[in-house]
């Protein structure tokens, strides 16, 4: 029980002790406030002191997660269903363009009505295709069956338009099955050319691949496997591309019989800079060798042409018999050039050396080609 205390204490000592009640707040989710200069003090005839807060001062308060919640369930009470509905729609950006929010709320309004009129149908195939043509919003997701999906393909091709063509051939492949849809493709070549027009440009190389040989498209294949082999930089790794793309594309299709023996001459002649140019990067560097040291060499021999290797191996390799891989006679008889060919290249090479008596030379013993 409280101690009685006299009368005669000050309004101040009250003052003090009802300091702390006027600061005390609940810790969780409400709290008393306490306005000193609004609450009535009362000394009991007992003597004991106590107080009574103002009703309109005491001020009770929730947390501002659960108030929101309670204004917000009343304010649903004042609603409709359709702005519950509009109001709990994912937000979306948008455009300060008055015509773009135009065009957006007729769209909306009509989804809207169709949506009310025949609980939920898809919108026709041949407004989606036009939609998708006129570069306004559109959704492929209502259409699920088969027949469906295809028949806004059917649609996009009949209109002659590429972007619908592809929107449409890249949406059927994500959500159907492979096997469907690889034999729906060939029976749709227009379709097919545009979605192997977006593989090349997105370099989807492997997948392109894998789509030309599912389309017996067999020369398109070998070709585009032959691009990848050429684009590699490293020597090795090309040559061993290269081995491989001859192996599984040129060789086994009768079809490519006119472009194997091209490969293979690739080959050879890859097979055959390397290790020219190894050993007189080699020699180069040494600094041993006077032709080097004379006329330095101004770039690789490697992946330049029949001619220009044999223009480079008369230059620095004029003497080499034709058991050594630089020989110009061998160079010549590999890769069956032109005797006009051979004679021009190896007079450039010696008028450049000023090798004179070689010139006379070589004029003496060709002379017969030179003249026809």
């Amino acid at each position: 029980m409280h101690q009685p205390i006299k009368s005669s204490l000050s309004h101040d000592k009250t003052r003090e002790r009802l300091q702390p009640i006027q600061q005390m707040t609940h810790t969780r989710s409400q709290s008393f406030t306490i306005d000193a200069q609004d609450q009535s003090t009362k000394i009991e005839s007992a003597g004991n002191v106590s107080f009574q807060p103002d009703s309109g001062s005491m001020l009770y308060s929730k947390s501002q997660e659960k108030l929101s919640t309670s204004l917000s369930n009343t304010s649903l009470n004042n609603q409709s269903i359709h702005d519950v509905v509009i109001s709990n729609q994912p937000k979306t950006p948008q455009t300060n363009d008055p015509k773009k929010l135009v065009e957006q709320i007729q769209f909306l309004q009509r989804q809207l009505e169709r949506a009310k009129a025949s609980g939920g149908s898809k919108i026709p195939v041949d407004e989606t295709v036009q939609r998708i043509i006129n570069g306004e919003q559109y959704s492929l997701e209502m259409y699920k069956s088969k027949d469906d999906k295809f028949a806004l393909l059917d649609r996009a091709i009949k209109l002659h338009d590429g972007n619908a063509i592809t929107a449409i051939i890249l949406f059927i492949k994500k959500t159907i099955k492979p096997s469907i849809f690889n034999l729906e493709l060939q029976r749709r070549p227009v379709a097919a050319n545009h979605l192997i027009s977006y593989m090349k440009a997105h370099f989807d190389l492997k997948e392109l691949e894998d789509l030309l040989g599912m389309l017996g498209r067999n020369e398109e294949a070998a070709m585009l496997k032959y691009k990848q082999a050429v684009s590699i930089s490293d020597a090795g790794a090309k040559l061993k591309s290269l081995d491989m793309c001859l192996r599984a594309h040129f060789s086994a299709n009768p079809q490519l019989s006119s472009e194997t023996p091209l490969l293979q001459e690739h080959i050879a002649l890859l097979e055959r800079q390397r290790p020219i140019e190894d050993s007189d990067r080699k020699a180069e560097l040494s600094g041993t060798v006077m032709m080097f040291k004379q006329y330095p060499r101004k770039a690789s021999i490697l992946n330049m042409s029949a001619v220009t290797t044999l223009y480079y191996c008369c230059f620095y390799h004029s003497s080499e018999g034709e058991n050594h891989l630089a020989c110009p006679e061998a160079i010549r008889k590999q890769h069956q050039l032109t005797d006009k060919q051979f004679v021009w290249t190896a007079l450039s090479a010696r008028a450049r050396l000023k090798q004179w008596n070689g010139v006379d030379e070589l004029l003496t013993t060709k002379v017969i080609y030179l003249k026809t």
